[in-house]
């Protein structure tokens, strides 16, 4: 049987797009919000019955609040390298046979607007 975890934070940060003809060329900030999906076999739980720790998104959290975004990822901090850099974080503390999917909010108030990406549709 399948299992599939959810879990989402949300954290407040700034960023500029370099390169970028328009006003988010200056640095601004934006409290975003960040999905995570995690999708494994029932019988790939640990002994005391986790399949994901939802710990691993909050280190993730730690790395990106109240931060420059460019500074922690080293280029330009649009909705797609953000989802990008998420996902291959996630990606590398989870057991190999793990799937995983995240969806990166860059503004989580007012609108929704967010890419997707990640091992499943």
């Amino acid at each position: 049987m399948k299992l599939t975890l959810h879990t989402e934070t949300v954290i407040d940060s700034c960023h500029h797009l370099e390169g970028y003809d328009g006003k988010c060329a200056r640095q601004h900030g934006h409290t975003s919000k960040i999905e995570a999906w995690f999708r494994g076999e029932s019988n790939k739980v640990d002994g005391v019955g986790i399949l994901v720790d939802f710990g691993i998104l909050k280190e993730i959290k730690n790395k990106l609040d109240h931060f420059d975004l460019n500074e922690v990822i080293g280029k330009n901090s649009t909705a797609e390298t953000m989802c990008q850099w998420i996902y291959t974080q996630l990606k590398g503390r989870v057991k190999m046979d793990i799937e995983v999917k995240v969806r990166y909010y860059e503004t989580a108030v007012e609108k929704d607007t967010w890419c997707e990406c990640g091992d499943w549709e």
